[in-house]
């Protein structure tokens, strides 16, 4: 059976990108996509429709723009297969009741939205559905295009739910890229141990997932510790000069990373991330 990309999309240029993002690694995978939209005041505006017996039938505006949307899609990739559906709702409450392990393998995302500031799929949204989504969410910044999968990152912390995050991943990408273990610290003097605990990680997920090709790279604050604003940069930094292509975060409670996520800093990293960000739930 195919594995299959719930798709949601509001017909703005960031998710469009992102549908974009999403046709081409389904293409390249083997996968089926499904665009989800939920109606919304701009698309739900009717619009007229002649029937066979000349009786004017009224439809919605989203109806008309994801069918068009699909045929676009299919038109581009004549070997996907596409589905679509519009309904009433909120996203944040709809889209997780949708995204469920019996209908959709994970769910694909743009960071923004129809405006920077009041769409539905603006970052912070994004991050809540990956959040109450019981399958991974792939968030997919506006600018990033689709290309050979060949270095991914996970942020570490340490947890042993890391290993499972690695674990979808792989079970949705294969194994054919090179994995760079990152961790940033506080405490420069601390690195030597810091890079051990990575080892035994490294050696984790050899042995129970698969993986072979691994690197570890360590990064240490500058600053005061509560001063956070730093540790998006510096992460972002790590993804530059890595080339990494996609990030893995893993969202478990009580974590360094959960803290940064949770505060309005996150944005520098996930309203404006370098890379696709890939979450799971812990």
């Amino acid at each position: 059976m195919k594995k299959s990309i719930l798709l949601p999309v509001d017909f703005s240029a960031h998710s469009n990108n992102a549908v974009h993002y999403a046709a081409d690694l389904a293409t390249q995978q083997g996968y089926t996509i499904h665009l989800y939209h939920n109606y919304t005041s701009a698309s739900a505006v009717f619009e007229e429709e002649v029937s066979s017996d000349e009786q004017q039938i009224p439809i919605f505006k989203a109806d008309i723009l994801i069918k068009n949307l699909a045929e676009d899609i299919k038109s581009a990739h004549p070997n996907l297969e596409v589905s679509t559906q519009c309904e009433r709702g909120m996203i944040t409450e709809t889209l997780p009741e949708l995204a469920t392990p019996d209908r959709f393998d994970f769910v694909i995302m743009g960071t923004k939205g129809i405006t920077n500031d009041d769409s539905q799929l603006i970052g912070s949204t994004t991050y809540v559905i990956s959040k109450k989504a019981k399958v991974p969410v792939l968030a997919i910044p506006s600018e990033a295009a689709f290309s050979a999968i060949d270095r991914v990152g996970l942020l570490s912390n340490f947890k042993e739910e890391e290993v499972q995050t690695v674990q979808d991943f792989v079970n949705i990408m294969g194994k054919d890229f090179e994995l760079k273990l990152m961790h940033v610290h506080y405490d420069h003097s601390s690195e030597n141990r810091v890079e051990d605990k990575l080892e035994v990680w490294k050696y984790k997920i050899k042995k129970y997932i698969g993986v072979t090709n691994i690197a570890i790279e360590v990064d240490s604050i500058q600053g005061d510790i509560e001063d956070l604003d730093t540790v998006p940069e510096v992460i972002n930094e790590m993804i530059h000069e890595e080339k990494i292509k996609i990030l893995l975060v893993t969202r478990s409670r009580k974590t360094f990373f959960e803290r940064v996520f949770t505060r309005s800093v996150a944005k520098a990293l996930f309203s404006h991330p370098l890379v696709p960000i890939f979450f799971t739930k812990a």
